[in-house]
């Protein structure tokens, strides 16, 4: 029964980007081979990512504890440097236009937000209207804070396909304890203005709530579920990052950090930081000890060479023959990979975490 819940989910997923025909032939070979040369151990993975992440803008107006101090500076994520700075900036648009451009025929899905909260940048709208264009499918996940009846819509003519809106708190008091800034009564509204635009306007997007799960929020969750169901939306829980608050919070897992295993991220998707820097995942947009495949320009530089050229092969050769231990930011990282994840809820069984790009 779990199992199905997976893949109805899956399978909805994919039938929403067939209707809305983002889904091609040369996608679905470019995605399987992919899957194929990480399974082979291979050098090189397919012509280019099937999933990519841009950096538009790395400001927030929400400042959670494990992320960024009251002021909004990034931590530094290296722990060698916790007081390392983070620089900020913004992606121009023609950047990501090009890259677009370039990889449009078999890239599946752009997710335009890293590290920040995508719906400050205010040319949002452009970046996915243009992908959509392009009939490359989009995901965000958002706050909620800014998401107005106005924005929901704006957002959803020009094509976005999915989107999750993050909370840790049915109350305001309980969601506060996370998030410093924001109303969760304001967000609850804007997710109910959100779907009843989806609704009306018959635009077809995945809607998900996505409860970030501590100690101090537990008793919350049933709460926050019934009203996802209310809505008829999908609710996911993942486990919450407790850095910040390990005085009132245990460690999420005891597992040992799988440093053993060969990152699937490296043959599957690719990060781009706002500055142009082409990193093989998120976490690199977070940590001054990062050292990046590349940097993308407007005067020639390909991502299909990038994506497969020296560094890129040789970092994978690496996952494939020592795991992750020789690479700093990989050695400390606990994900296994760019997939669907299942979080263990007592007796009430596991549910559904999207793990792209988890630092939302």
């Amino acid at each position: 029964m779990i199992k199905n819940r997976y893949f109805w989910l899956r399978i909805q997923i994919i039938m929403t980007l067939i209707r809305k025909r983002k889904i091609t032939l040369r996608k679905v070979a470019n995605a399987a081979y992919c899957y194929l040369a990480y399974f082979l151990r291979l050098k090189k993975s397919a012509a280019t990512p099937y999933v990519m992440n841009f950096e538009l803008w790395n400001e927030c107006n929400e400042a959670c504890v494990f992320c960024r101090d009251a002021k909004g500076k990034i931590y530094d994520q290296n722990p060698e440097t916790p007081d390392g700075v983070i620089s900020k900036g913004k992606m121009p648009l023609e950047l990501y236009y090009k890259i677009i451009d370039e990889v449009k025929s078999s890239l599946l899905m752009s997710i335009p937000y890293i590290n920040g909260e995508p719906l400050i940048f205010h040319k949002l709208e452009d970046a996915i209207r243009y992908s959509t264009q392009r009939n490359v499918a989009t995901m965000i996940a958002s706050n909620g804070i800014l998401l107005t009846k106005s924005r929901s819509q704006s957002l959803l003519e020009a094509g976005l396909d999915f989107i999750k809106v993050h909370v840790s708190g049915f109350t305001q008091e309980v969601h506060h304890i996370q998030h410093r800034r924001g109303n969760v009564e304001s967000i609850k509204k804007n997710i109910r203005d959100l779907v009843e635009v989806n609704k009306t306007g018959k635009y077809g997007a995945l809607v998900l709530i996505d409860y970030i799960l501590y100690q101090h929020n537990q008793h919350e969750l049933d709460k926050f579920r019934a009203f996802a169901d209310e809505l008829g939306v999908k609710f996911n829980v993942r486990p919450g990052n407790p850095k910040g608050m390990e005085s009132s919070e245990k460690p999420q897992t005891n597992e040992p950090l799988p440093v053993d295993l060969a990152c699937n991220w490296l043959w599957s998707a690719m990060s781009i930081n706002w500055d142009g820097t082409m990193m093989p995942c998120c976490e690199y947009a977070v940590s001054s000890t990062r050292s990046p495949h590349g940097k993308f320009d407007m005067n020639g530089t390909s991502l299909k060479e990038v994506w497969n050229g020296n560094k890129a092969a040789a970092m994978r050769n690496i996952h494939t023959k020592t795991g992750r231990r020789n690479i700093e930011i990989c050695s400390r990282c606990p994900r296994k990979g760019m997939a669907f994840k299942w979080k263990q809820e007592g007796g009430k069984g596991l549910k559904i975490v999207s793990r792209v790009c988890l630092r939302k």
